[in-house]
């Protein structure tokens, strides 16, 4: 067995043949391959873009070879050649007009082993005409079904790419080619036909390229070529509890400090295991960490580097350097220890007899059943990884004695004397250091301080999501997902767990909160929000870029001083929203509703105060009160100018986008119209899984001025609530008709004797075309009793598959087709929900759990998400259109009166008493109803709803939510 040191001496090559297999089928990326996959052949002309870049590349690649030596036999190809192996296969002879070269070696053979093995994650589907796109409009899917249009103009984007840099190839031309191939072959698909027209390009070339250089890499390592059919490779998990380390801080800083110390971590790791020993390649990445494509050995964490170090110490040393800027003093050391884990066996992917038994007639195996074996990736996943810190390292770094760090809770305070001030060890402070120094100099047009974030009534909101991919990512809801579906066959044929499969399902929700974080806050807020410039007379003694408070009377100003620098002189910028403090000031409504106006009040106010009037500002830390005896830091200054900021800004402040955690600081009076928008979006894209993939929205709203841990601490144990399964019922079903929806009854746990709710659910059941019949992804969980059959005609539309019951537990099921549903039928899901609270003091985060069925100790919250829509109704619609003082009226009468019936109500009879039902009713319909829209005038179905909101308390946190949180 060689060390380590064989993979780095031939690391030039094994890099090459990696690239070699991210593009080996690049002509897929080509408009000339798509109209021959959509039968447009006729529309190709015999000299293309493609015929002039395959020829290019023979000519440009022609005198470069991958070459290695094994066990004493040296083995080269030329690339140009491996390159185009795949094209006869492929449609492509017919564009170019003559067979293109091939080769014929083990170089070759490995290759065309790589790729069929890869076809675990391309399985194959009917062949049918429906599943063909056209031409002009191919789209490719996401993991979830939901579709979008491939780019135009491929061939040329193919052209573009950096081909030469395959010559002398290295790893510094790696990771440019890399980048530039990620982002057009993720816009290409790998396959036109649905439903696996959910593979993208750069996840099937990323797969073939890591089995390829780690069978490579094996060879090496072992010393011997084994033939193509004894290749197996293994996977390698890189993992640590990254969420509970990222959140398991107070402040902001500190917890994107952390998040990046991990992304620095794990990414030191890939260059370890793809660049310095290129042994394997990253597959798999979460917040949790990484997993890599291997070769299959058994000692392999153990096999040592020329120094004597195994692979298992190295890859442990590279993420404890994980740092800030490339400083070695903020490294994580031994502040969370990485859990390294190696499959227990080997893989082999697709059988390595797939030809001979399915397509070769003449084979003595065709016929034969097949023996894929695949990569146990889900309970990798799945699991808890087992990382803590190592003490040991804590430790051997400690010279002095104090009290351990506030911030990581392992190292003492200080040593020095701003950390031990603010009750944090050097390395803790000093990853705090700079942000505000970077927020002026770099990015004026976000913002780091929540003072900016509050509105113009002095508050702000965490605005949080969740998606629930437990039962994804174990590989329990693959099964109610299709090949070939139960529509269309009598053998079905469901979607693989495959290691890119399932990289797709956490990348495609993460982007869905990326884009959250990108596009929401425009569309909602706008990016209008004004700043002011403050010069002053004089050299103050002030730090550099801290924030300070301006007393202007009936408010404080936040303001941060920018020292000198580039010779400009020092000065102040505003670090709240103007409009807050224009409203404090005495602005009328029409004055600061608008950002620029706002502005303009406050720099016409401070002009006035300072310079026309010649007072002298009291300025003071941010930290400090001035009513107890601290220091004016600008005594003996005066303000010389105002100047209005001409650069804009958006009032939010981004902290995670990942699948289990999106948190998102914005103003409290854009929370519910962000709220309606992400809700809008994920109806639009997750809508024909959305009883199996569950979204939670919740919201804390907050003063300015509440301490972020309060926050973080409350957002925290409302992302806390597990989802739930439950039993609705379906009440209509007219997806057979072109509406596309169902109508669900759901019973209302609390209003047992009363109708139960009604909500619509819009189920796609045509592709992203509107034609092709969706018959692979939009299916339900149907509930039966013991010996209880379903009312249908139809024999081939049911499957059974395992519903999870817990965390653990799970049951079988029927699995039904949305359209085939029949009124009355149960059906089993994970509804989404949605949440607020207020915290109006620092305790109320306290009072914020959930007990075992995910109910709150008010009994209202969760609401479903669907309630969403029904609230903005409600009022918006009607309880709107009454007076702020009959609103309140309203609701104080209501739960004053359930007080005085049923005490506490703590059995919440007041739910089911009909007394109490029809004084709510008598009671809203003797509010003081303005003329344009009187009680008799309100639709029967709208006046029920909020009778009932009414008796079960949702209109008390209606009005509380819109009148006294919001301040509408």
């Amino acid at each position: 067995m060689n060390n380590l040191d064989i993979l780095s001496k031939n690391r030039n090559n094994l890099l090459l043949a990696e690239a070699i297999g991210w593009l080996h089928d690049y002509f897929k990326c080509s408009d000339e391959h798509l109209l021959f996959e959509t039968n447009n052949e006729a529309k190709v002309k015999s000299k293309t873009d493609l015929v002039n870049l395959i020829i290019s590349n023979e000519n440009l690649l022609k005198n470069t070879t991958l070459s290695f030596q094994i066990d004493g036999k040296t083995i080269s190809s030329k690339i140009n050649l491996m390159l185009h192996n795949f094209f006869s296969s492929a449609g492509i002879n017919k564009i170019f007009g003559k067979p293109v070269k091939k080769d014929n070696n083990d170089f070759i053979e490995y290759l065309s082993r790589c790729h069929y093995t890869a076809h675990f994650d391309k399985q194959e589907p009917l062949k049918d005409p429906r599943r063909i796109q056209t031409y002009s409009g191919i789209r490719i899917s996401s993991p979830f079904g939901f579709e979008r249009n491939v780019p135009t103009n491929l061939t040329k984007k193919l052209k573009s790419l950096p081909w030469n840099y395959l010559i002398n190839y290295c790893p510094k031309k790696r990771e440019i080619l890399r980048r530039e191939i990620e982002e057009l072959f993720s816009c290409a698909i790998a396959d036109t036909r649905r439903p696996i027209n959910e593979v993208d390009l750069w996840s099937w070339g990323l797969l073939v390229g890591s089995l390829y250089k780690s069978a490579l890499a094996g060879d090496l390592l072992k010393g011997e070529i084994l033939p193509k059919e004894k290749l197996k490779w293994r996977l390698l998990s890189v993992r640590v509890k990254g969420l509970e380390y990222m959140l398991g801080v107070t402040r902001i800083p500190d917890l994107l400090a952390r998040k990046r110390l991990l992304e620095d971590g794990f990414d030191r790791v890939k260059k370890l295991l793809e660049v310095e020993y290129p042994l394997g390649s990253e597959i798999y990445r979460d917040e949790n960490g990484s997993i890599y494509v291997v070769p299959d050995l058994d000692n392999l964490l153990e096999i040592c580097d020329a120094q004597g170090y195994s692979l298992r110490e190295l890859i442990t040393t590279e993420f404890k350097r994980g740092t800030l800027k490339n400083d070695s003093k903020l490294q994580i050391g031994g502040e969370i220890k990485p859990d390294i884990q190696l499959e227990d066996e080997g893989w082999w992917g697709q059988d390595p007899e797939f030809r001979e038994k399915t397509q070769w007639e003449k084979s003595k195996k065709y016929g034969q059943p097949l023996d894929d074996k695949l990569p146990k990736i889900c309970p990798i996943i799945s699991s808890t990884p087992m990382s803590k810190p190592d003490l040991d390292v804590i430790e051997d770094n400690q010279q002095w004695k104090a009290d351990v760090c506030t911030v990581c809770g392992l190292r003492q305070q200080g040593p020095s004397k701003k950390s031990a001030e603010r009750s944090m060890c050097n390395i803790c402070e000093k990853r705090r250091s700079n942000r505000s120094k970077e927020w002026v100099t770099e990015q004026p047009e976000k913002t780091i301080w929540t003072e900016e974030v509050a509105d113009a009534n002095g508050r702000l909101a965490l605005l949080m999501g969740q998606f629930d991919l437990t039962h994804w990512l174990d590989g329990t809801f693959l099964e109610t997902i299709f090949v070939i579906s139960p529509k269309e066959s009598n053998d079905v044929v469901t979607k693989t767990a495959s290691p890119s499969r399932l990289r797709r399902m956490w990348e495609t929700t993460r982007l869905f909160w990326q884009e959250v974080q990108k596009d929401i806050p425009a569309e909602a807020i706008g990016n209008e929000f004004s700043r002011l410039k403050i010069c002053i007379d004089g050299k103050p003694d002030l730090g550099d870029f801290h924030v300070y408070s301006l007393a202007l009377g009936p408010t404080e100003l936040d303001i941060v001083w920018v020292p000198s620098q580039d010779k400009t002189t020092g000065y102040f910028i505003t670090a709240a929203n103007l409009s807050y403090i224009a409203h404090q000031l005495g602005a009328k409504e029409l004055e600061y509703s608008k950002p620029s106006d706002a502005a303009w009040y406050v720099k016409n106010y401070l002009e006035k105060l300072f310079i026309q009037e010649k007072q002298s500002p009291i300025l003071s830390s941010a930290e400090e009160d001035l009513s107890q005896g601290k220091q004016n830091l600008l005594e003996g200054n005066y303000i010389t100018e105002i100047i209005y900021q001409e650069d804009k800004y958006t009032p939010v402040i981004p902290i995670l986008a990942e699948p289990s955690t999106f948190m998102m600081l914005v103003p409290a009076d854009k929370s519910l119209q962000m709220t309606h928008l992400i809700k809008n979006k994920y109806e639009r894209e997750m809508a024909k899984v959305r009883d199996r993939l569950p979204i939670k929205l919740g919201i804390i709203y907050a003063e300015r001025r509440m301490p972020i841990r309060s926050i973080l601490d409350a957002g925290r144990a409302m992302l806390s609530r597990v989802f739930t399964l439950e039993t609705w019922q379906v009440k209509e079903n007219d997806l057979k008709s072109t509406s596309e929806e169902i109508k669900f009854s759901i019973k209302n746990k609390q209003l047992l004797k009363q109708k139960d709710s009604t909500f619509v659910w819009g189920i796609p059941t045509k592709m992203g075309d509107k034609i092709t019949d969706d018959y692979w992804y939009p299916y339900f969980s149907v509930e039966l009793k013991e010996g209880e059959k379903r009312n249908s005609t139809l024999s081939n539309q049911e499957i059974k598959a395992k519903m999870p019951l817990g965390q653990a537990e799970k049951e079988d099921c029927q699995i039904v087709y949305a359209a085939d549903l029949n009124p009355g039928e149960r059906i089993n899901l994970l509804p989404s929900i949605f949440d607020f609270e207020f915290l109006d003091t620092n305790a109320r985060r306290f009072e914020l759990y959930y007990d075992q069925e995910g109910r709150r100790p008010c009994a209202t919250k969760p609401y479903y998400l669907e309630d969403i829509d029904r609230f903005f109704v409600m009022w918006h619609g009607y309880l709107k259109h009454l007076s702020k003082t009959q609103c309140k009226q309203l609701v104080t009468t209501i739960e004053t009166v359930r007080e005085q019936w049923f005490g506490q109500d703590d059995k919440r009879i007041s739910l089911n008493d009909e007394v109490f039902f029809q004084f709510v009713a008598d009671t809203l319909a003797g509010a003081f109803w303005p003329e344009e829209i009187k009680w008799n005038d309100i639709p029967e179905y709208w006046q029920r709803e909020l009778i009932r909101a009414g008796v079960c308390g949702e209109l008390t946190d209606l009005v509380e939510l819109h009148l006294e949180i919001l301040k509408e």
